[in-house]
C-alpha cells in the first residue's frame, strides 16, 4: 500500500511523513529528490522560483512518471511505502494514484491541513536546508489558488500541534487503515 501524505506547502506533511515512516517502520520515499533532478530541466526554472509560480503540468508529469517507475522497483522490496506530495491538482495526482494501484494494489490519502498563521510561521522561520523554494510562503499562496478539492480522502489531519504529538495521533489513524 502507498500511504500518500498530501498537503499544501507548510502544512508539515514532509516532517509528518518522515516521522510517521520511522515510527511505523515503513519505507519513506522522498519525491523531493526526483524534483531536484527534474525541475532544473524546466526552461522556466529560475523564473518560476523567483515569481512563486508552481511548475508546469509537463514538468510535474515528468517528475511523477519517474516516481511511478520507482514504485515498480519499490513494490518488489516493500509491502508499504509513505510518499508526501502537495497533490494539489486532480489530473496530476491521478498519475501517482494509478501507479500506486498498479504496483502496490492500493493506496490511502492522508490530507494534512494547518492553520494559515502556523503555515506562515513555519515557512518564514524554518526555511528547510537545501530546499529549492526561495519564498516558500509565496509559493504556498500560489498552490492554494491552484488547489483542486479531493473527492474523498481517507484521513484529514489537522497539524497544528508539536510534531511528536501529531505523529502519535496520525500513527494511530494510519494503523487503523493498514
Amino acid at each position: 500500500m502507498v500511504i500518500f501524505v498530501g498537503g499544501l506547502i507548510g502544512t508539515g506533511k514532509t516532517s509528518l511523513a518522515r516521522a510517521l515512516a520511522e515510527k511505523l517502520g515503513i519505507y519513506y520515499y522522498d519525491v523531493d529528490l526526483i524534483k531536484k533532478a527534474v525541475y532544473p530541466t524546466d526552461p522556466n526554472y529560475e523564473y518560476n522560483l523567483k515569481n512563486n509560480i508552481p511548475f508546469s503540468d509537463e514538468t510535474r508529469i515528468k517528475t511523477f512518471s519517474r516516481v511511478v517507475e520507482d514504485f515498480a522497483k519499490l513494490s518488489k522490496e516493500h509491502k508499504n511505502i509513505i510518499v508526501d506530495e502537495t497533490l494539489h491538482k486532480k489530473s496530476l495526482r491521478k498519475i501517482l494514484f494509478n501507479g500506486a494501484e498498479k504496483y502496490f494494489g492500493k493506496y490511502i490519502i492522508v490530507w494534512v491541513k494547518a492553520d494559515e498563521s502556523i503555515i506562515k510561521d513555519r515557512l518564514t522561520k524554518n526555511q528547510r536546508e537545501g530546499h529549492i523554494l526561495k519564498d516558500a510562503f509565496g509559493m504556498y499562496l500560489s498552490f492554494k489558488r491552484q488547489f483542486e478539492e479531493f473527492e474523498n480522502e481517507d484521513i484529514t489531519f489537522e497539524n497544528n500541534a508539536p510534531l511528536a504529538e501529531s505523529v502519535e495521533q496520525l500513527a494511530k489513524l494510519v494503523q487503523e487503515k493498514l
